[in-house]
């Protein structure tokens, strides 16, 4: 759960470049947010022995990296692969049905709309990883 639905209650501060600098370089050492360092240091001033154990520190966000490219590649890969896999399950359909073969043409008929699903699923994926 994110600070801000955590905490409710906020007071803006200002501060210059330096100050500003200074508080989230500690914080990044620390690996915890800048805004839980403040409450740490509020709280061990205001009352040093009580609040300062109750204030729990929150772990810095760090954010998503993009993926390398040839994970994108790759997932090209497999996006065409599975779609192959259903223009081939699709082309078996038929022919078990010419030939009269019952079972394994409803087999195959009931395999397609599952793959015709990853297929999609590879390209909401793929879309996601890409930013669009």
């Amino acid at each position: 759960m994110s600070e801000k639905r955590k905490l409710k209650k906020s007071l803006l501060v200002r501060l210059d470049d330096e100050q500003y600098a200074y508080i989230t370089n500690h914080a990044r050492q620390r690996d915890i947010t800048a805004n839980s360092l403040v409450r740490e240091c509020l709280a061990g001033a205001l009352s040093p022995s009580d609040t300062y154990q109750k204030v729990k520190p929150v772990k810095a966000y760090n954010p998503r990296t993009p993926p390398k490219p040839e994970y994108i590649k790759e997932l090209y890969r497999l996006r065409e692969s599975t779609a192959e896999l259903c223009g081939a399950l699709v082309q078996y359909a038929i022919k078990s049905r010419q030939e009269g073969h019952v079972m394994a043409h409803a087999e195959t008929e009931s395999l397609i709309p599952d793959v015709r699903e990853a297929v999609r699923n590879l390209d909401r994926l793929r879309k996601k990883l890409e930013g669009k």
